[in-house]
């Protein structure tokens, strides 16, 4: 018994296929094959493309991280002037000397514009606090009752702090010519940036 591929007898057999599923074979075997092609040679590019597009998306967060890291570092700035700003008010009522001279130029100017007559104006101890010091200050004055009540309201509103915690008046004359004499207790305050070593070693308050 031979075995073998009886080449004739398939040859004689695919002569025998009509010419339309011949042809719809040979399409079909090109169509795969090409399909093969296709999937062997882009497979590689359509992996580097994903890749591509998830480090591009990866890439386009942290360029959003960091505007709105931008963005905050803006938003703090803003802050911190503000912050500086608002500091420097308080330092301009609190300022960072004893500033005593500057301080009765700035009583009297007041007591000038209203046409009050500063007498005299007497510095007290100063008094050390935690994180400010007091200045009290005594003044005597004179002038008619519009003109006090106008330097009082003045002095509250001048740019350093200071407050009147007593006064006292009395009046001189009568009608028209009327003329108080008065006397005052103030404080005026400074910034320290420092505590005194008394304070931070737990000791009492001092008075210089």
């Amino acid at each position: 018994m031979k075995l073998g591929l009886d080449t004739k007898g398939v040859a004689r057999r695919i002569e025998r296929i009509p010419s339309i599923y011949k042809t719809i074979i040979v399409l079909v075997i090109a169509v795969l094959l090409l399909v093969a092609l296709i999937y062997l040679f882009a497979k590689p590019q359509w992996e580097e493309s994903e890749k591509l597009q998830k480090e591009q998306a990866q890439l386009q967060q942290e360029l959003n991280n960091l505007r709105e890291i931008k963005n905050n570092l803006e938003k703090h700035k803003r802050e911190y002037q503000q912050m500086l700003a608002q500091l420097d008010d308080v330092l301009k009522q609190l300022p960072e000397s004893k500033d005593i001279p500057n301080l009765l130029r700035s009583v009297t100017s007041v007591g000038e514009e209203t046409r009050l007559k500063i007498k005299y104006f007497e510095p007290k101890a100063i008094k050390q606090k935690e994180f400010y010091s007091e200045l009290p200050f005594d003044i005597k004055f004179n002038g008619p009752f519009h003109s006090v009540a106008t330097f009082f309201d003045d002095v509250r509103r001048m740019e350093r702090l200071v407050n009147i915690t007593s006064f006292s008046l009395e009046s001189k004359g009568v009608g028209k010519n009327a003329i108080l004499e008065g006397t005052c207790s103030a404080n005026a305050y400074v910034y320290q940036k420092e505590r005194p070593a008394a304070q931070k070693k737990g000791g009492k308050e001092g008075v210089k």
